[in-house]
């Protein structure tokens, strides 16, 4: 993978997870809100696992996107419900 393409993933893993923390303390701007879902709209997968989905419903497990350790519905739920 070139060193820009992974910069730019790493850039992103980054920017959601950050996203997903400062919504969980804080709350986002609708801006910064925005952004967070189309990161997770269009994301890019991990070679992990959703670690919730592991916990929680054994045999149906969706990929982790970027680094965050969640599947797009995980994220989105991490999102909405500010957990």
């Amino acid at each position: 993978m070139p060193l820009e393409e992974k910069t730019q993933k790493t850039a992103q893993n980054l920017d959601l997870q950050s996203l997903l923390d400062k919504n969980r303390k804080e709350g986002l701007t609708s801006e910064e809100d925005k952004r967070a879902r189309e990161l997770i709209v269009n994301p890019e997968y991990s070679d992990r696992d959703c670690w919730c989905c592991r916990m929680s419903t054994p045999g149906d497990i969706g990929k982790a996107i970027y680094d965050t350790g969640l599947c797009k519905s995980h994220a989105n739920y991490a999102l909405i419900s500010r957990k």
